[in-house]
């Protein structure tokens, strides 16, 4: 076993014991280079029988784009749900940090619990926070917390945390 570990990249380190961060939805994200994300999307339905449960688009985009931009389109294969997301930012897959985008291919986007414990734990445990916990923004929608995470791996996590909706208040009504 030793001699295999020095053939995966050395020594096995000791990694110092964290308490278990609670889960309780795990969607994969495919990025795909944008315009093709409806492509893709027509794709996975039409070859893998995905279904489409919900889609978030940019409906500000440019004028001289002619569709909106695909922030989060939720597909189903069977019981399993994943996540397809456009970005303009995308580079091709390969080695090496990527500035201003993420690479070609997939992340991971957990929901749980507690976001900010959640990355605490992450980082105690050896990965590094990319960028600051945020609330809303283009992939998230103004009713989650996010945080994104890059593990000793090199795979890029999400957690996303969804925020209570707060119960709309009736207005008095108005008498004339």
């Amino acid at each position: 076993m030793a001699e295999q570990n020095v053939q995966n990249g050395g020594a096995a380190e000791k990694v110092a014991p964290v308490s278990l961060i609670t889960v309780t939805e795990c969607h994969p994200r495919l990025s795909i280079k944008a315009p093709n994300g409806e492509g893709a999307i027509k794709f996975y339905v039409a070859v893998l029988g995905a279904v489409e449960l919900e889609r978030e688009t940019d409906l500000k985009r440019k004028a001289d784009q002619e569709r909106p931009y695909i922030y989060s389109a939720k597909l189903k294969l069977g019981s399993f749900t994943f996540l397809v997301t456009e970005s303009d930012s995308l580079v091709d897959s390969g080695e090496g940090e990527v500035d201003g985008g993420f690479k070609q291919g997939f992340n991971l986007l957990l929901t749980v619990v507690d976001v900010d414990a959640a990355v605490s734990k992450a980082v105690q445990a050896g990965a590094a926070a990319v960028g600051e916990i945020k609330t809303g923004g283009a992939f998230f929608g103004d009713e989650q917390r996010w945080a994104q995470i890059k593990d000793p791996f090199g795979i890029c996590w999400f957690f996303v945390t969804p925020l209570e909706k707060k119960a709309a208040v009736p207005e008095a009504p108005v008498t004339v």
